[in-house]
């Protein structure tokens, strides 16, 4: 927990910094109160349903409800990704929910998946692009992981991912959720 906090004090001394958090197991069970200070000072905040769930103590099965308690904590925007069901995010305004991209051929694991997501979304926001665009970005490199063995395998590059995005179905789009 100390290093946390130092490093919520190195947040506090240079605002410039932009910070996407994504808590891995470690850090849930620390709870949400022990890294408050790392939620609020968060841009962007990763996880996945169940995982949303356990941060906030809570049964709450409804993607928008679980979006607005995660945004409670103070991230400027936040994303939940749900598997093969596709991702949803909200920016303190507009709610989204994307589709996954659809996969070539059945997945041959699911290793790496997640953290391809987030990293796609926050490489698209510091490329300049929209919270729109970033979630649109996001699921191609999951669905060119998932074909392949291991976290790293299967990741592409900004071409290969701007190909993909070229032959997208009609369908690829985000869509606002009430």
């Amino acid at each position: 927990m100390e290093f946390h906090y130092e490093f919520e004090k190195y947040l506090n001394d240079h605002p410039e910094i932009k910070l996407a958090f994504q808590p891995g197991t470690f850090q849930m069970k620390f709870g949400k109160d022990a890294l408050k200070g790392i939620y609020k000072k968060s841009d962007v905040f990763f996880c996945n349903k169940e995982e949303s769930q356990r941060i906030l103590n809570s049964e709450e099965n409804d993607i928008k409800n679980l979006l607005k308690m995660i945004s409670t904590l103070g991230p400027k925007i936040v994303v939940i990704t749900d598997g093969p069901k596709g991702a949803y995010s909200y920016d303190g305004k507009e709610m989204l929910f994307m589709p996954p991209y659809p996969d070539p051929a059945p997945p041959l694991e699911r290793t790496g998946a997640g953290d391809a997501f987030s990293s796609t979304f926050t490489a698209a926001l510091a490329l300049g692009k929209t919270v729109r665009e970033a979630i649109t970005w996001a699921p191609v490199n999951p669905m060119s992981v998932v074909q392949q063995i291991g976290a790293r395998a299967g990741l592409l590059t900004r071409g290969e991912l701007e190909e993909y995005l070229k032959k997208a179905p009609t369908d690829y789009e985000p869509r606002v959720i009430e």
